[in-house]
Formats: C-alpha cells, sequence, structure tokens
C-alpha cells in the first residue's frame, strides 16, 4: 500500500513539475526579444566627426562625383585632374551666380563651428562667392566671402558658426559668373581649385526628440467610424503584451490583447495589432501599451468630414488663370495669354486647368487621372453631398483640356516653362510658356475622360456633355489613324517633368472602354476587345496611374457587361480580382496591412490605387475581407505606418510641415489637405540620399522641402486619396 502510494505522489508531482516547466517555457517564449535585423552598413559617419573633412570628394579624387555646374546665362567646363579640377570660364552671364561650380552632400549641424578652407588660382583675375548656402527656399547663405583670384595659387579659409537649424542638404557654391569690378574680362579664363575642405571644429550632441511613445503605437489620427473595423499598429520586442483604449481623462474603457507579431523587413521591426473594433462609443481616445501611448484620434460619424472638404479644396485652390479667393493661397490670375507651340512659331491660348504639382505645369495625362478619380468619387459620395461642388471643380479642369486638342483631335503632352520656376507664388512665374508635343498616350486619356465626363455632365450640362463627346470621338478617329504610338519626352529645350509614356496600348484600352459606355456603339467595344488582346496586356496590372490606366477600363467594362461580350467582361472581372487576391496576399505578410511591394516615387498614391482596387474587388463579390484591408490603406495614410506620420498636411497629430509645395514655401505655411508622395526606396533626391541611404523601405521619407521624391504633392496623388476615402462612405 504504501508503495502504490508513493508511487502515486511521484507521479502527480512529475505531472506538476512538467506543467511548471511548460509554463516557464511558454512565459520565456512570449517574453523572449526576437531575431535581429540585418541593418545596412552604410561605413563611418563622418559627419559628427571633428577635423575630419565633411567633403568625401573634396581632393577630386573620385573626379565629378558630387561636384556640378548650375548655369544663369553662362558657360564653363571642368576637367579633373590629380586633386584638382580645371575650370574653364567661356562666359560668365549678367549674374554673380552666372557660373556655378557647387558640391551636395553633407551636413551642418546647428551649433556647429566650422572651417572652410581651399586652394584657387586663376590665369586671368576672377571674382568669385564662395558660399554655404540653404539648398532651395531663398537659398540665403550660411556663410559667405567674395575674393578675387589670380595667378598665384592662395589658399582661403574661412570660419564661422552655424546658427540656424541644423541643415542637412545644404550647398557649398563657388559663384563666378559677373564680377565687373573685380574681373578684367578677357574671356575664357582658366581657374584652378583644390583641397576643399570643411571641418567641424567643436564637439556637438545631434538632438533626439521623442513623442511620448506614438512612435511605436500607431493610429489613424484622425479616427474610425463607429462601425468600421478599428486596428493600431504597435512596434514591440516580444508578444504576449496587453493594451487598452483610454479616454481624454484617462479613463480605461476597453482592454484586449496585442495580436501575433509579424516580422516587417521593410520597416526593421517586429508589429502587433491591437483589434479594438468591439469598441464603438464615440468620443476622443488613445491607446496604450505599457508606458507607450498613440496619438489621439476620434470614434465618429463624420470623423473624414473636414479631410475630405479640403483635400478638394485643393484642387480650387491649384487653380491656374484665374484669380484664386484664399487668405493665405489667394492670388490674381496667373499663366495667362497665349503659349508657344514648341517647334513652330505658333502661338495659342491654354489658360486654366489645375497645376500638376509643386511646380506649376499642367500635363494631360496627369490631369486625366485626377479627372476621373475625382468623377468616380463623386459616384461613391452619392448626388446628395453638398460640401463640394466635384462637378463644377472637374469641369474646370476638363475646359483646359480641351483647348489642348489640335484641330485633328490630337492632344498637346503638356503645357510649362523651359524651366522649373523659384519657390514663388504661382503669378510671379512669368517666363514664356511653352506648348510640347503631341502624343498618343496624352491623346487616349483625353478621349477617355471626355467620353466619361459626357456622361457625368448628360443631365445638369447637357451642352457641355456633348463638346466633351465630340472631343473624345475626334481624339478617337485620330488615334485610329495611327499605326504606332507617338511617345513623349521633354523637347531638348525644356527641363520640365515630362510624364514620359511610351506604351499606349492601355491608354486606348481605357478610351475604348470610355467611349463604348457613352455611345453603346459596338465598334468602340470590339475595340476594347482587341486591345484586351494585345501582346503587352499580359503584363498588365490593373493599374489606375497615369503611365497605366487599364485598371479604369477594366472597372468601366465590369460595371457595363450589358455593353461588352461575355468573354471580355469575364476576363476584366477576373484580372480585377487576380490583382486584388495578390494584394491581399502582400498584406497578410504585411505588419501595417500594406498592399505596397516596393515603396517608389508616390508610394501613397499606389497605397491608394490598391485600395480603390479592392473596393472594386468588394463590390463584385461581397466579400468584406476585400474592404477591410481597403480600409486598412486609408489607415495607413493618416498615421498607422511605420513614420507614425498622416501624410496629409494639416490633419493628425503628426503631419509634412515642410512640403515641396511652390505656394507652401513661399508662404511658409503647409497649404491643408495634401497628399505627400511618401516614402521612396530607390532615394532619388540628394536630400534623400544624404540622410536615408541606411533606412528599410517604409521609413525612405522626410518631410523637407527639398526631398521633392519623397515630399511633393500632385493632384493625381490627392485625387487617389479622395476616391480611396470617399469609398468607405
Amino acid at each position: 500500500m504504501i508503495y502504490f502510494c508513493n508511487r502515486a505522489l511521484m507521479k502527480k508531482t512529475l505531472s506538476l513539475t512538467f506543467l511548471f516547466i511548460t509554463l516557464i517555457l511558454l512565459c520565456t517564449s512570449c517574453t523572449s526579444k526576437f531575431k535581429p535585423f540585418e541593418v545596412k552598413d552604410t561605413g563611418p559617419k563622418i559627419y559628427m566627426m571633428t577635423g575630419v573633412n565633411q567633403l568625401v570628394n573634396g581632393d577630386f579624387h573620385d573626379k565629378d562625383k558630387n561636384w556640378a555646374f548650375f548655369l544663369q546665362g553662362g558657360n564653363a567646363t571642368g576637367r579633373y585632374r590629380k586633386n584638382t579640377v580645371d575650370i574653364s570660364v567661356n562666359s560668365v552671364g549678367n549674374v554673380n551666380y552666372g557660373v556655378q561650380f557647387y558640391y551636395d552632400g553633407f551636413r551642418m549641424y546647428r551649433t556647429g563651428k566650422y572651417t572652410l578652407s581651399f586652394t584657387a588660382s586663376s590665369d586671368e583675375p576672377k571674382g568669385c562667392e564662395v558660399r554655404i548656402q540653404i539648398n532651395g527656399g531663398d537659398y540665403h547663405a550660411y556663410a559667405i566671402d567674395t575674393y578675387t583670384f589670380t595667378n598665384e595659387p592662395k589658399t582661403y579659409t574661412m570660419d564661422f558658426e552655424m546658427t540656424e537649424e541644423s541643415d542637412m542638404t545644404p550647398r557649398l557654391c563657388f559663384n563666378m559668373g559677373a564680377f565687373p569690378d573685380r574681373d578684367k574680362g578677357n574671356l575664357p579664363c582658366n581657374v584652378s581649385l583644390s583641397n576643399v575642405s570643411l571641418t567641424l571644429n567643436n564637439t556637438i550632441v545631434e538632438e533626439t526628440k521623442g513623442n511620448g511613445g506614438a512612435d511605436f503605437v500607431r493610429v489613424n489620427q484622425i479616427g474610425y467610424t463607429p462601425d468600421a473595423k478599428k486596428i493600431a499598429y504597435v512596434k514591440v520586442e516580444n508578444n504576449g503584451q496587453k493594451f487598452s483604449v483610454v479616454d481624454i481623462n484617462e479613463k480605461e474603457v476597453f482592454t484586449g490583447k496585442l495580436q501575433k507579431a509579424v516580422r516587417e523587413e521593410k520597416a526593421y521591426e517586429y508589429t502587433a495589432k491591437a483589434d479594438f473594433t468591439k469598441f464603438t462609443t464615440p468620443g476622443t481616445y488613445k491607446i496604450k501599451v505599457a508606458e507607450n501611448e498613440s496619438y489621439e484620434f476620434k470614434i465618429a460619424e463624420n470623423v473624414y468630414f473636414d479631410v475630405l472638404k479640403d483635400s478638394l479644396r485643393f484642387f480650387t485652390l491649384s487653380r491656374c488663370g484665374t484669380s484664386v479667393a484664399d487668405d493665405v493661397f489667394g492670388h490674381p490670375a496667373c499663366h495667362t495669354g497665349k503659349a508657344r507651340i514648341i517647334g513652330s512659331n505658333d502661338y495659342i491660348e491654354a489658360n486654366g486647368g489645375w497645376h500638376d504639382a509643386g511646380d506649376y505645369g499642367r500635363y494631360v495625362v496627369a490631369g486625366a487621372k485626377a479627372a476621373v478619380d475625382l468623377l468616380l468619387s463623386y459616384d461613391s459620395l452619392g448626388k446628395d453631398y453638398s460640401d463640394f461642388d466635384i462637378l463644377s471643380e472637374v469641369k474646370y479642369e476638363l475646359d483646359w483640356m480641351l483647348k489642348m486638342q489640335r484641330a485633328d483631335g490630337a492632344v498637346y503632352h503638356k503645357i510649362t516653362c523651359l524651366e522649373f520656376p523659384p519657390f514663388v507664388m504661382p503669378e510671379e512665374e512669368t517666363e514664356p510658356l511653352y506648348i510640347s508635343p503631341i502624343s498618343t498616350p496624352a491623346t487616349a486619356d483625353f478621349a477617355a475622360t471626355m467620353a466619361l465626363a459626357s456622361i457625368y455632365y448628360r443631365k445638369t450640362n447637357p451642352a457641355f456633355a456633348d463638346t466633351a463627346l465630340e472631343a473624345a470621338v475626334k481624339a478617337w478617329d485620330f488615334l485610329e489613324t495611327c499605326s504606332r504610338p507617338i511617345s513623349f519626352s521633354n523637347p531638348s529645350t525644356v527641363k520640365t517633368g515630362s510624364y514620359s509614356d511610351l506604351y499606349d496600348a492601355d491608354d486606348k484600352y481605357f478610351a475604348a472602354a470610355a467611349l463604348c459606355s457613352a455611345t453603346g456603339s459596338k465598334k468602340y467595344s470590339e475595340a476594347a476587345e482587341q486591345l484586351h488582346n494585345d501582346k503587352m496586356a499580359r503584363n498588365w496590372t490593373e493599374s489606375f496611374g497615369w503611365a497605366q490606366m487599364e485598371g479604369y477600363a477594366d472597372e468601366i467594362i465590369v460595371k457595363n457587361e450589358n455593353l461588352f461580350s461575355k468573354e471580355l467582361v469575364a476576363s476584366a472581372k477576373s484580372a480585377l480580382l487576380k490583382q486584388a487576391d495578390i494584394l491581399m496576399d502582400q498584406a497578410k505578410v504585411s505588419g501595417f496591412n500594406t498592399t505596397v511591394e516596393k515603396f517608389v516615387w508616390g508610394s501613397n498614391m499606389e497605397v491608394c490605387n490598391n485600395a480603390h482596387l479592392l473596393n472594386i474587388a468588394y463590390t463584385l463579390t461581397g466579400k468584406e475581407n476585400y474592404r477591410d484591408i481597403a480600409r486598412e490603406q486609408v489607415n495607413y495614410i493618416l498615421g498607422c505606418n511605420p513614420m507614425t506620420e498622416c501624410y496629409v498636411s494639416g490633419f493628425g497629430s503628426h503631419s509634412p510641415q515642410k512640403i515641396h509645395h511652390r505656394p507652401s514655401i513661399a508662404k511658409g505655411v503647409s497649404m491643408k489637405g495634401m497628399l505627400v508622395g511618401g516614402p521612396d526606396e530607390k532615394l532619388e533626391d540628394a536630400f534623400a540620399q544624404n540622410l536615408l541611404v541606411d533606412k528599410p523601405p517604409m521609413l525612405c521619407y522626410l518631410d523637407n522641402n527639398q526631398s521633392f521624391s519623397t515630399n511633393e504633392i500632385t493632384i493625381y496623388w490627392n485625387s487617389a486619396f479622395i476616391l480611396a476615402l470617399s469609398e468607405l462612405k
């Protein structure tokens, strides 16, 4: 008996021991650290090191790397030899920066005490203004002096302190243009430059600012509607944590457990979701996880009212060719008068339309996408939406596009000045305007947009609807005469954005589908079917961007099944759902439910376009998971991202302040309601290259007006956001 009793006791003890060990292992697994990320090794950082030349190619060992010329009426060339550049100044222009030799790619920190040093000589006396300046805005100098170079090599030094805010992309300039009081005037003159260095002389500490943990707990900073799925995204170091929702009085109103973390390679973090969908009480709240808490957000039925209204008003404030009324951004009529057609001596009047982006150009392909998005938004918001007259605003753009059509139906690609303007208000850009050549992508996008417009304006403005449809048919007739695409690239004299497009089958497909929906003609449905069978169509990804428009065509076809063959309808539907499922798969492996695989220039537009595609999939299938992920794309834009950035200016607790947008720069305050481009892992401007080289893709964003590849705005990014937002309604 004793034996069996002890045996039973031993069995019970072993069971308890096993349970205890299991619990320990479970707890250990819950709190263990995650596998670290392989962070990029970009070499030593010299920016904060004293006594080190901040100019990595100041001795020209790598020839012209980081060095370049800016010519304003002058002319010069450079020849690189060992540790020296020989600059031949052939003409100087009318200003001292008529010839500017400059260096980009260094940093300067506030309170830093610097010494600039270089050796220079010239075979003729040559004036030179040497300055380190802000590389944008008013281009004011942090340090400046003027010298006269002679045939005797001399070393010059300049000591100064950086008293302004730290600048991550200043520019070092050697201005060798017009100096009548210093130059003899004999040209060409040859300047030799060597041993250029900028050294930091004191130890400084780079400032870091926290935000109370909001960079760990990310929410939609504007908020959520009560019935919506509600998710916050938390940066974590282990699993098993809890979260709570607290009101403005710090009272806990909801609690939950974070979901299992996802390894997000594109952000170098593990991210866990805090799902508080079940909490629906309207009010203002925060999410707390341990000592970290999110920015405030609201739960309300009309939570997107203000951001939608200001994002639409952005288009009114972006009008060209007319006076604009606004307390801050109002201005008289700009860019009026006739524009010269490049390649001829002919002029036409093409006033109107919207300024395209951070500059003041106007482009048909970009305007077409923006106009179509807004027309689709009008559908989503409903005819009873009265807070903004969408149809009236879109007509302003369409009236301008009509002026860009040639008599034979072809459409000019764009109208701009020859170069980008300074950072001034639009009425201050007074250089001559030029009309760039026609292109078949612009002509096809024009035809599609006008055909759709004829449907939307048929009841309210039948005369305009007739005009739009007639123009669309004329554009199509021209396209039928083209045996091959007429692609577009900038003429040699034009330096503004090109919106180059070498392929037009997707644009024609869109045009054929839109014309069929407007006319019911079998001619266009057959053309759409033929274009859908284009050998390149197998590479289409059902996109909604100015460069790829096939998604809009598919959308028209599945909405108008009776006008197209069963085969084409089935093919369009299959293509849309196939791409939607690809986006869903991408969202599943993303820590933030994002559908973007590559973060490129304008990635935020891709996020919004993907939301639209997922909403189409929801409409076709009725499956709520499509709609849920579409909503998460909007949440990403409004704060649920690793930058903790509400990417729409003027909204949320942390939104862009220094946008690459000329009116905002000129006025010193960001216009509200603008969607910025967002992360661009290709680092396509000097500012991004200088600061983001070691960052993961989703963190390749900078709130600075010098970073045009991440912080510019465009009409078609805003329109994509408005469409995605309106479809939440």
